[in-house]
């Protein structure tokens, strides 16, 4: 009787013991951060390994109150709330999407996982997104759309036209075809080489600026993409679309360059300023239609939706962009004339490219966080 007594007595005193090891870990994340988007998206992995395990998230760029839980709890274990994502499991704190740190953490105050944490660590860098699923996204759509639209700002149909009228001239068809292929082609390459310079520039920048600071910097997007909509927008009404960018004397200078490169007597001189001029026009063509990338680029960082999905945006945006200026190159060459292009295209893209910076640019302006759920 007296050592049922003392079980009875033992478990008493030692159930709540047990209670208190149910494993816990406080997520303190921002609603637009990356890589909190990419921790809560291995969650489900971490679950596995702790089954009993309890997420308490904190959403703190938004939410005054969970702010000033995150500070408390911080300052409690003595250090200072400033990145996300912020875990705290116990007296532990990792600051930032660690998984294998996370999991050491738990098994140093919970015990081992039920399963291998290797494959947990594992599905991380897993990119386990096929072909067929990226076609359910949206994303698509916006970038094969924003290119297109892009690749008929006034700039870029000013400089082409422009080459063109001088291949026209020239005797040999090889040549003609051979210079307009490496221009387009060149262009390609360039321009797809800024857009990736454009998304490595915000993603260093949510790597950095990791607070609500960073909402502010996507407003700001917004915004320029909002005036800069509304004025193409407007512009589409227009009899007549200019290339803004080069005034008179810079047209000018284009073409006296562009006179001195295919007056070269050998082909491959010619090849190399061709190449060199692709990267002056598109140069400028960032300058005319600054908003269209710049938007494009902050929306696929503010989804998150991972770099094989980003780089694979960037190069249908970009396919999207030189389809045109193939399309024109082919047809123009292939009939020797230029007067079947109008400027009604150019005028057309305006329209629907302002109407998209408008919805676009209100998006980032309204909730960035909305884009999250609008493209995936």
């Amino acid at each position: 009787m007296k050592k049922l007594l003392f079980v009875f007595a033992s478990l008493l005193f030692v159930t709540p013991a047990f209670a208190q090891w149910a494993p816990v870990l406080e997520f303190f994340h921002g609603a637009e951060c990356p890589h909190c988007h990419e921790e809560k998206k291995w969650f489900p992995e971490l679950e596995k390994l702790y089954p009993d395990l309890e997420i308490r998230s904190y959403e703190v760029w938004h939410n005054d109150e969970n702010k000033l839980l995150w500070r408390q709890r911080m300052a409690e274990l003595g250090q200072e709330a400033q990145f996300v994502p912020t875990n705290i499991i116990q007296n532990d704190v990792i600051v930032g999407f660690k998984p294998k740190e996370i999991i050491e953490a738990l098994y140093k105050n919970y015990g081992p996982p039920v399963t291998q944490a290797s494959d947990a660590i594992a599905a991380v860098e897993e990119d386990d997104r096929s072909w067929e699923k990226y076609l359910q996204y949206s994303w698509p759509v916006m970038s094969l759309t924003l290119g297109f639209i892009d690749g008929f700002n006034p700039c870029a149909m000013w400089s082409l036209l422009v080459l063109l009228g001088f291949l026209l001239g020239l005797e040999k068809k090889s040549h003609r075809w051979l210079i307009g292929g490496v221009f387009v082609g060149s262009s390609a390459l360039i321009y797809f080489a800024a857009l990736l310079g454009y998304l490595l520039g915000f993603e260093a920048v949510t790597a950095f600026v990791a607070s609500s600071l960073m909402t502010w910097i996507f407003r700001a997007v917004g915004i320029f993409s909002v005036v800069t909509g509304f004025w193409i927008f407007q512009s589409s009404f227009t009899a007549k679309l200019e290339c803004e960018v080069r005034d008179v004397k810079s047209r000018a200078r284009f073409h006296e360059k562009l006179t001195q490169i295919l007056g070269q007597e050998t082909l491959w001189l010619v090849l190399l300023g061709v190449i060199g001029l692709a990267f002056s026009v598109n140069a400028v063509e960032l300058l005319c239609s600054f908003a269209i990338p710049t938007m494009f680029t902050a929306t696929l960082v503010a989804a998150d939706m991972g770099w094989g999905a980003n780089l694979t945006a960037l190069a249908l945006y970009d396919a999207a962009y030189i389809f045109d200026d193939v399309l024109v190159l082919v047809i123009a060459l292939w009939t020797m004339n230029l007067k079947i292009f109008s400027p009604k295209m150019t005028q057309y893209s305006h329209f629907l490219g302002g109407f998209l910076l408008l919805v676009l640019g209100g998006f980032l302006v309204i909730n960035p966080s909305w884009l999250t759920s609008l493209l995936s």
